[in-house]
């Protein structure tokens, strides 16, 4: 890996069907290795050291940006779809009334993920990845 890619990490409920079919997508997605995946639902994992409770990461999706701060809500999903080619999602996530709405409809899937098909998303992004496909050789990917 480049020394100079500054890599963000996403920190993801892995205990979540519904958050580990969308992160598996997006690993696969990350070929520039732009972002580093940590499961905050694994065994041993300790936000102390983070300066972030858990309850708080579990209820909002945590970006944990090169410089050491943080990306919290609809902001860290931007910069987690423009790190792996769904920049046209990222995009819209930017538009003020796309985030205001996506800020309010946000919580509610939080409460819901346990609840909501994993494929719901995947269908989502899978329609994304049709859109907008990418040939992805030897760490770099481009559009087709």
């Amino acid at each position: 890996m480049n020394a100079n890619i500054k890599v963000h990490t996403v920190y993801y409920d892995g205990a979540c069907p519904l958050c580990r079919g969308e992160m598996a997508l997006l690993m696969q997605r990350n070929a520039a290795g732009l972002l580093a995946f940590v499961d905050i639902a694994a065994d041993g994992f300790d936000p102390e050291p983070l300066g972030v409770q858990r309850g708080a990461m579990l209820s909002l999706m945590h970006v944990r940006t090169p410089d050491g701060g943080w990306l919290v809500g609809i902001p860290a999903f931007e910069v987690i779809y423009d790190a792996t080619g769904f920049t046209r999602v990222a995009r819209w996530l930017r538009r003020p009334w796309v985030a205001r709405l996506a800020a309010r409809a946000y919580p509610w899937v939080v409460r819901n993920r346990y609840r909501l098909p994993h494929a719901l998303v995947h269908a989502i992004l899978r329609l994304q990845d049709r859109a907008h496909p990418q040939a992805c050789t030897d760490g770099h990917c481009r559009l087709r």
